[in-house]
């Protein structure tokens, strides 16, 4: 896809500063980066050596200006680089998430997509991105599926591999996360994944191991989780012995956010840096001694002294860790020395050619599930509806950490919009909501006539109290994980977020408050919704420490502007059941509003239109408030009437094409009643344009799908063992997780790991087969376009074992490759490698690697389940057995 071939995308906007001042991370001095680091180690005092155990704040290593060690700053995440600010995020690109990364299948793309992310990152400043996640998508219901690639172990390593090597080569170091099984947010922190040593290595922690041998990451992030009874972080076993003695790395590891559980157990297992820092937000209790901001939670000088003296810690154990620590910095300084030694500027740059490629790797993740009677793409039809609750949703991400300040977002209905062929009216109705909270409200403007919201903190709000900070945000929340100015710390504080909002309706419209802390909401001065003197519930806002939504109703005119304050203060509100939520790090308030619907009318709406037009699209799927961090998803299902809307409109049109945004897989009632089914994803900054160049044909669809999409919930290998009981979750599935628990039981899903239509069709010839070694196989594969239109394709060679005394997968993934754009009749060979690893099962008697002697069979496939094409069988003679790489 060029540019040229492209129709216009939203006007780009002018490079943009934030946070400029100078860096207080570093000195000019550059001498670090030629110092040998045991001669700095030895010079850095014992108070040095201990500060450095942890964070500065959340998002800066310890500097040592002494000895001209710089501070490395690392930034949020897997889709894009947020910067180190929650409340006051510079503008940035949101890719695809990771499971649409995933379903390219395509390494070069994903190599290309760390490049842009490397850029990003140093953008904001960083040289450390805390990316990729590459746990296991045990189930769709973990509520950070959508970080991750895929349910197979394999081509989870594959993937990170490629974009890990797309971040290093361009100067950012990779912190892979979240090692390991790390698959659930219920009870995160307490949690033991209870798995066998078996799973635990073929299917868990493989990933891991693949990317560690192709791409060295530099640094990897421990998880908050306990595995089989022992917390990650704690885990002498799993941090020393696999990651540094098996796997002989030499890398950073650092906790997650908070993730740090004691002192002397987690600095003798190897968890070289604590992030998550402890700061005084509210004035302390007389029988507590106040912490300074700033300090870290665990690591403090007072407790790490008095653990040496004790000697529950050697000075030894302090000197292997910090070592790490300068270590890694010195490899990030080295890799980008402009961006460590720069002043801490965080700039927003919106490049011609990175909207390019947003686009094409949006359109090039979208998964043609479904095309009865070629539904797609649309041709002849000059009217087409554009229904649903996702058409007009600007979220292009999951929820939690992922979330960041978008540069620009192409919704789905502009996209489809802007991409009609010339003469093709496009017309919209939203058939119903899907919302789990109301979104934020929209419509609302700052003072400086942005879209957004203004938000000033005070220590007062007596009239004509001077304002300490003022925050211009981009929509209508705020999250103060991040910190408030000095002369608040310690303190009560209080602030308002204000803006002019113009009604979008004339009718009752609902609005919604959302807080940790405590809020009112007025509207042209009438008090609407008092989260303040009210009784709180609490709710998943916030990581899981906020409160539900309050709401309050009022009749507004369409066009009217209305002034919107919302009084907000850090003081914790009386919450059920829940008497010490509020004393925590988190402050965030969250303003919803919509529309008040009639749901009825709104559905019988939809289906009128939907008898007037030649073809629809549905744009349905799930949000931030389905799919985040810190809560999973209860079931399955479309939200609110979604299944219901989509029947109904596909009874009233035959030409139904329906397209699911969302993270993870989704039940689907009506798929044998629509014409066309897509699945898009988060699609990122340009996501509705990547759907529509799809819809119609601009782009021939070659993407698969990286996870099985179950018929129910019911058949997902994780149900009945997903949550935690009494703080434990049992793996009972052991290797069976998504399509090999499919296999295993003969079930049929809604769709296969592997399955993605094109609008052409491809077929396999000429299989050569090079075996170089007893366990090393190679096959090159010709794959030509037997269909009437250019597209790509994507071959998956799976394996199956010999028969033998140990249970083993019916089939698993061995490799994948893709081609490029092939014109009909047009012939590319890819090639497979199929080498130890691949053939490699777990020995838990043995502790270590080993193959099955015996015949092996290889099948070419399009999806995991229907293993068409048995194009080789070979024999594995002898003994191979390794406990590293």
């Amino acid at each position: 896809m060029t540019a040229a071939a492209l129709p216009p995308s939203p006007p780009l906007s002018s490079p943009s500063l934030s946070k400029v001042s100078p860096s207080p991370w570093h000195t000019g001095d550059r001498s670090f980066l030629d110092a040998d680091v045991d001669a700095l180690l030895a010079q850095l005092t014992r108070t040095e050596k201990i500060t450095m155990l942890a964070g500065a704040d959340w998002w800066h290593t310890v500097p040592v200006p002494r000895l001209n060690i710089p501070g490395v700053k690392m930034s949020d995440g897997p889709n894009g680089a947020r910067g180190a600010s929650f409340a006051e995020q510079t503008a940035g690109i949101a890719l695809p998430c990771e499971t649409a990364l995933a379903a390219t299948f395509n390494t070069d793309l994903v190599h290309a997509a760390g490049s842009l992310l490397a850029r990003e990152a140093k953008d904001r400043g960083a040289v450390a991105l805390l990316a990729p996640t590459i746990n296991i998508q045990r189930s769709p219901l973990g509520g950070r599926s959508f970080e991750s690639f895929t349910e197979d172990p394999i081509l989870s390593g594959i993937l990170a591999t490629a974009y890990i090597n797309g971040l290093q080569e361009n100067g950012v170091s990779a912190v892979l996360k979240h090692y390991v099984a790390n698959d659930i947010e219920h009870e995160r922190t307490a949690v033991s994944s209870e798995v066998s040593e078996r799973a635990l290595r073929e299917v868990y922690l493989r990933p891991f191991q693949i990317a560690v041998a192709d791409s060295n990451p530099l640094a990897i992030m421990s998880s908050y989780n306990r595995v089989n009874g022992e917390h990650v972080s704690e885990s002498k076993e799993l941090l020393d012995g696999v990651l540094r003695k098996q796997w002989g790395w030499d890398g950073l590891v650092m906790s997650d956010w908070f993730g740090t559980y004691s002192v002397d157990t987690a600095i003798k297992a190897g968890q070289d840096l604590e992030v998550g820092i402890l700061r005084k937000w509210h004035p302390a209790p007389a029988d507590i001694t106040p912490q300074m901001p700033g300090t870290a939670k665990w690591r403090t000088p007072y407790l790490v002294e008095h653990l040496l003296a004790a000697r529950k810690i050697s000075e030894r154990d302090i000197d292997a860790c910090v070592r790490n620590v300068l270590v890694w910095a010195q490899r990030t300084a080295r890799m980008s020395p402009e961006t460590v030694y720069g002043d801490d500027i965080e700039v927003t740059n919106d490049r011609p050619e990175d909207r390019v490629f947003l686009r094409e790797l949006g359109a090039k993740s979208n998964v043609l599930l479904k095309n009865e009677n070629k539904a797609l793409p649309l041709t002849n039809v000059k009217r087409v509806a554009v229904i649903g609750p996702r058409a007009l949703d600007k979220t292009c991400f999951g929820g939690g950490s992922a979330q960041l300040n978008c540069s620009y977002v192409v919704t789905v209905l502009e996209g489809i919009k802007q991409v009609a062929p010339e003469g093709v009216s496009v017309e919209y109705s939203l058939g119903t909501s899907s919302h789990k909270m109301l979104p934020y409200l929209d419509g609302i403007v700052r003072d400086d006539g942005v879209a957004g919201a203004d938000m000033r903190l005070y220590t007062t709000l007596a009239p004509g109290a001077p304002v300490v900070h003022h925050y211009r945000r981009e929509a209508s929340h705020v999250l103060l994980n991040d910190g408030v100015p000095d002369s608040l710390q310690g303190k009560n504080w209080f602030a308002v977020m204000s803006g002019t909002w113009t009604a979008p309706i004339t009718g009752a419209y609902e609005f919604s408050l959302a807080v940790c802390g405590r809020a009112k909401l007025y509207v042209d001065g009438q008090l609407v919704v008092d989260n303040w003197d009210v009784l709180q519930t609490p709710g998943e806002t916030f990581f899981g420490h906020g409160t539900s939504e309050e709401f309050g109703r009022l009749d507004v005119v369409a066009g009217k502007e209305y002034s919107i304050r919302a009084e907000f203060s850090n003081i914790p509100g009386v919450m059920k059941d829940a008497p010490d939520v509020g004393q925590i790090c988190n402050f965030g308030l969250r303003i919803g509003g919509f529309p008040v619907v009639d749901k009825d009318a709104a559905i019988e709406a939809a289906v009128a239109l939907a008898k007037d037009v030649d073809a629809v699209v549905v744009a349905v799927g799930l949000s931030p408030d389905w799919e985040s961090e810190s809560y999973d998803r209860a079931s399955l299902v479309l939200p609110q009437r979604t299944n219901e809307l989509v029947a109904r409109v596909a009874a009233a049109n035959p030409r139904t094409v329906v397209a699911v945004q969302s993270g993870s897989a989704v039940s689907m009632p009506w798929v044998d009643d629509v014409a066309a089914v897509v699945q898009a994803w988060y699609g990122g900054n340009a996501s509705g344009l990547a759907l529509a160049d799809v819809l119609f044909g601009n782009v021939n669809p070659s993407a698969r799908l990286p996870i099985t999409f179950p018929v129910r919930e019911e058949d997902i290998a994780a149900h009945g063992n997903f949550r935690s009981a009494n703080g434990k979750v049992l793996y009972s599935e052991d290797l069976a997780v998504g399509y090999k628990w499919f296999l295993e039981r003969k079930l049929t899903p809604l769709f296969p790991f592997g399955h993605g239509l094109s609008y052409s069709t491809f077929g396999y010839s000429g299989v050569e087969v090079s075996r170089t070694d007893e366990t090393t196989v190679e096959y090159s594969v010709a794959v030509t376009n037997t269909g009437d239109v250019a597209g790509s394709h994507s071959v998956q060679v799976y394996l199956s074992s010999p028969v033998s005394n140990l249970a083993h997968p019916v089939r698993h993934l061995a490799g994948i490759a893709t081609t490029g754009i092939l014109a009909p009749g047009t012939s590319e060979r890819v090639v497979v490698k199929v080498t130890r690893r691949e053939l490699a099962h777990w020995d838990d008697l043995l502790h270590s690697w080993s193959i099955e002697n015996g015949k092996w069979k290889v099948f070419v496939s399009d999806d995991a389940l229907s293993a068409e094409q048995l194009v080789h069988k070979f024999d594995v003679r002898g003994r191979h057995e390794w406990s590293g790489l």
